[in-house]
């Protein structure tokens, strides 16, 4: 007859809880694994089979009783890891959701909203139209296997049970910059296009009086808002591309950042 003492049991059930722990907080945080169009059983479903998959390949875990002090700081610290990464990736997204934001308002396309269930929130019809063509391009460019990729990898660069290093954490702070930045950076060309239009309609207002800003200046601006969009949607792919890369980078990098 099998018999197993306490130590063995607690050995195999840390060998599943910790790497599990970490999983989740990356589909907690990460853009497309924590999609909630994607029904929660079929998430922690995916996130167990993932921890099975790789719990024997996994680096020697500490020898820490599970139910300890340790053993939950150990737990906290692996779910803490997984939210650090899925939030660099999420910024990706978000800077594009930022850049439709910027690009409404200066339209005039703001005006019209739409339910985000992702956000629970009204957002904008261009923001969340930019934000399914990045989700697009992600998949595309195979990027939910690269993250998994990543997943897997961040288990030999920070072994279960090493601490996250200190500067790691300001470097997930500092990664938050690149939501204005790129958003901002995405936006420019509907920003450049349009403030040149807003100068030319002054300058037509001020040399004629009689023509109402009103009658004329809206709809030209929406229209070269339009014709900007259309030309500079074939060139994001390349520039998607190279945040994607450095996501993808900096989600190793937080942990390889030394003390």
């Amino acid at each position: 007859m099998l018999t197993l003492s306490d130590v063995q049991i607690n050995a195999l059930v840390a060998m599943f809880v910790w790497p599990f722990a970490r999983i989740v907080g990356l589909f907690l945080t990460e853009p497309i694994f924590s999609y909630k169009g994607v029904p929660r059983t079929f998430k922690a479903g995916f996130a167990l089979m993932l921890t099975v998959i790789l719990a024997p390949v996994l680096p020697p875990l500490p020898a820490v009783p599970l139910v300890s002090a340790e053993g939950v700081a150990i737990l906290l610290q692996q779910l803490l890891i997984g939210l650090a990464m899925g939030f660099v990736m999420n910024i990706v997204i978000s800077a594009v959701a930022v850049a439709g934001f910027i690009i409404g308002a200066q339209t005039g396309l703001g005006f019209a909203m739409f339910f985000d269930p992702g956000h629970s929130a009204q957002v904008p019809v261009l923001s969340q139209m930019l934000t399914l063509f990045t989700f697009f391009l992600f998949l595309a460019f195979n990027g939910h296997h690269v993250v998994l990729s990543t997943l897997v990898e961040s288990f030999r660069v920070l072994p279960i049970g090493q601490p996250m290093p200190d500067a790691g954490f300001k470097e997930v702070a500092l990664w938050g910059r690149h939501l204005i930045e790129w958003g901002v950076w995405l936006a420019m060309p509907v920003i450049g296009a349009l403030l040149i239009t807003n100068l030319a309609i002054g300058v037509m207002t001020r040399a004629a009086p009689q023509f109402s800003i009103f009658s004329f200046g809206f709809p030209l601006t929406l229209m070269i808002g339009f014709i900007t969009i259309y030309l500079t949607l074939p060139l994001m792919p390349p520039v998607l591309d190279q945040m994607y890369k450095a996501g993808f980078e900096a989600m190793l990098a937080i942990l390889k950042t030394p003390k």
